[in-house]
């Protein structure tokens, strides 16, 4: 779902618990903080959280 700025919102995955997570620039990671899965965008200086089902 895009927002204002045409930031595309990625659906999350379902966790899968593994020893050490994958490394390299195409990997993406979630970090679940606080009992709250959130997907942070930056642009333009801005910063944009959203919760797992893309609401900001």
């Amino acid at each position: 779902m895009p927002d204002q700025r045409g930031s595309m919102f990625i659906p999350p995955c379902i966790p899968t618990l593994v020893d050490k997570p994958p490394e390299g620039e195409r990997w993406s990671h979630e970090f679940k903080y606080d009992g709250y899965r959130t997907q942070i965008h930056l642009a333009g200086g801005q910063a944009r959280a959203f919760t797992r089902n893309g609401h900001d």
